[in-house]
């Protein structure tokens, strides 16, 4: 693959991706403005302007739903997947688990407590952070109805918790690693949002979590 037909291959990879980030953002003006700064970079030392390159990204934007190429979705799907994969692999780590399936169902028992847990914009504001395949886990079986759901003290908690974990797992140390794990991937200040909208009693689930800053 010689050099402008790499460049041309990227430029078309990083508009899909930020295709994708619009379609679960909706922001289309912070998509443009992406798209925008890629044109700049993309051209390098050629004469052009900014209000050129801006208007160049509205182009892009405008045509997305008839140039996203398959080539792209699949390279999307295959980062989207890679992306998973990592996240599981350090679930593993941490909790110490030896295959990837323990790990999807700690991830899935704690993301599904926390999310009814909490209302439902903040629920969404914290989706918007996570992989979209683990998106896509997260709402399942979700519905705005009643939400937060009220909890009355901590052992309810780890019961909601425990009725999606295979027998033998320990609730708490399980919300406690999943927990490590969003923070190093979380923002800071979605995961002070978050914990800011649980009540006292259930803050325990913390206690032993670093906190981690950025």
């Amino acid at each position: 693959m010689n050099k402008d037909t790499k460049a041309t291959t990227n430029a078309r990879h990083f508009y899909a991706e930020a295709y994708t980030n619009y379609l679960r953002s909706g922001n289309l003006e912070e998509a443009t403005r992406q798209v925008a700064h890629e044109v700049y970079v993309n051209r390098g030392t050629s004469p052009g302007t900014q209000q050129g390159d801006w208007q160049e990204a509205e182009r892009i934007t405008a045509l997305w739903p008839h140039t996203i190429t398959e080539s792209s979705q699949a390279h999307l799907f295959d980062k989207a997947l890679a992306k998973t994969r990592h996240w599981l692999k350090e679930i593993e780590l941490e909790l110490g688990f030896n295959n990837p399936n323990d790990a999807y169902r700690a991830l899935r028992a704690v993301l599904h407590a926390v999310r009814d847990r909490l209302p439902v914009k903040e629920s969404a504001e914290l989706a918007a952070q996570l992989p979209i395949m683990i998106t896509g886990m997260y709402y399942s079986g979700w519905t705005p109805v009643n939400k937060p759901l009220k909890t009355k003290n901590l052992d309810e908690f780890m019961d909601t918790v425990a009725a999606q974990l295979p027998k033998g797992m320990d609730p708490l140390r399980i919300t406690r690693g999943v927990i490590k794990v969003l923070e190093r991937h979380v923002s800071a200040g979605e995961i002070k949002d978050v914990r800011r909208n649980f009540p006292e009693h259930l803050r325990q689930i913390w206690d032993e979590v670093p906190q981690y800053t950025r």
